[in-house]
């Protein structure tokens, strides 16, 4: 009975001790930028992301607020950027931004898309993914590249 009561608590702790201990201590990465609404700026989407994503490893991740795989991989890639701070996660709200959506051509959310030095290098638009497979999968596709 104790047995069954330490491994019941051990699957329910261990992945809020890792959000903790993987987080930095709470504090948010520095490197997640949110594309969540249209800036009231001269620039195209477009412009405005480049700013962004032309230089460097770059994550982007298109989603949508209504979207519930979408909500459960949100904390998820939060957390990785937290631990893969060479990596630089953009969070594309598709609804907001139909016009990066069409360019990327996003037909499922969530989507991502692995850029290096602003070109694309690889997509991922299944469901939503652990923290260790999508730090595999990330590591994998920049090995690759």
């Amino acid at each position: 009975m104790i047995k069954n009561r330490v491994l019941i608590a051990t699957i329910i702790l261990a992945p809020l001790f890792s959000l903790l201990f993987c987080s930095k201590n709470g504090i948010p990465a520095d490197n997640v930028i949110y594309l969540h609404k249209q800036h009231k700026t001269t620039r195209s989407s477009e412009a405005h992301l480049n700013q962004f994503s032309s230089v460097g490893n770059v994550i982007l991740d298109f989603y949508a607020d209504w979207c519930g795989p979408c909500n459960r991989m949100s904390p998820i890639i939060d957390t990785v950027a937290n631990v893969m701070p060479g990596y630089t996660f953009i969070k594309i709200n598709r609804d907001h931004f139909l016009d990066l959506a069409k360019n990327f051509k996003i037909t499922s959310i969530p989507t991502l898309i692995f850029l290096q030095d602003g070109k694309e290098i690889g997509r991922y638009d299944g469901g939503p993914l652990t923290q260790e497979k999508l730090a595999s999968l990330i590591a994998k596709v920049y090995r690759n590249a």
